[in-house]
């Protein structure tokens, strides 16, 4: 038996659309859809956490981490050290930021492929891949732009740290369940409007999405992108409407 025919015979795809019969358009539209909003709520923190004076705060608040639901998907010692009032914090938090981006870029490429094409979504060892390629500056063919500024030195001390590709996508992968699907536990009418995008981007021939056996099964894109089975962020408060606490309630105290 070929390659081939392998993956053919353990295809679980009902819509003919597939990537090599695992990972459907729906499917893959949720991952990006999720990609972007984790690297876009984490750089628009930044964003704020920059625009502060530096007579007011020299170093990122705790709170502007912990209001980043991705902070939950690192591991307990790293999100201790991000905690700290003194220490590498900062710079672990912009090193994972640095992270999601390499994830959504990675998402983003795949999706200019010709729309005939079924797509890939990247996985762990081709996230891990492209970290080692940003970390040593390999601007080579296919790599993407090197990173600039303090990026790269941020990049390492997150992966230093022990921080690794397989949190972010951890959280990318996970995030879309619990938001994007009618799985999750934050799927409600207000964010419905996701399916309406899905059913309306259509097939490359114009004809209406058809739906498929692998539209959500989580479990099989967690296997194929090497994920484990259970994820890292299964007590995420801020699922359960948990909001962080200021300075000023801190002082009040």
């Amino acid at each position: 038996m070929t390659g081939s025919e392998a993956a053919s015979s353990s295809s679980t795809c009902t819509c003919g659309h597939c990537f090599e019969g695992w990972l459907s358009p729906r499917m893959r539209e949720r991952l990006e859809y999720s990609a972007e909003l984790r690297y876009g709520l984490a750089k628009s923190l930044l964003d704020t956490q920059d625009g502060v004076p530096a007579d007011i705060t020299r170093t990122l608040p705790i709170d502007y981490a912990r209001i980043d639901v991705a902070f939950y998907y690192l591991p307990p010692a790293l999100r201790a050290q991000i905690g700290e009032t003194d220490g590498p914090g900062d710079a672990l938090y912009r090193g994972y930021i640095v992270v999601l981006e390499a994830a959504k870029d990675l998402a983003t490429a795949e999706s200019q492929q010709d729309d005939a094409t079924a797509r890939s979504f990247p996985s762990v060892s081709d996230l891990t891949a492209r970290l080692s390629s940003l970390r040593s500056a390999d601007s080579s063919p296919g790599s993407g732009p090197p990173l600039e500024g303090d990026a790269r030195a941020h990049l390492a001390a997150y992966l230093d740290a022990g921080g690794s590709a397989e949190h972010a996508l951890d959280c990318i992968v996970d995030r879309a369940r619990e938001e994007l699907s009618p799985l999750g536990r934050l799927y409600d009418a207000e964010k419905r409007y996701i399916d309406a995008v899905l059913d309306g981007g259509g097939d490359a021939d114009g004809a209406p999405r058809v739906e498929c056996a692998n539209d959500l099964d989580f479990a099989l894109v967690r296997c194929k992108l090497g994920l484990g089975e259970e994820t890292r962020g299964a007590d995420v408060p801020l699922d359960e409407g948990w909001d962080p606490v200021s300075d000023e309630d801190e002082d009040g105290e």
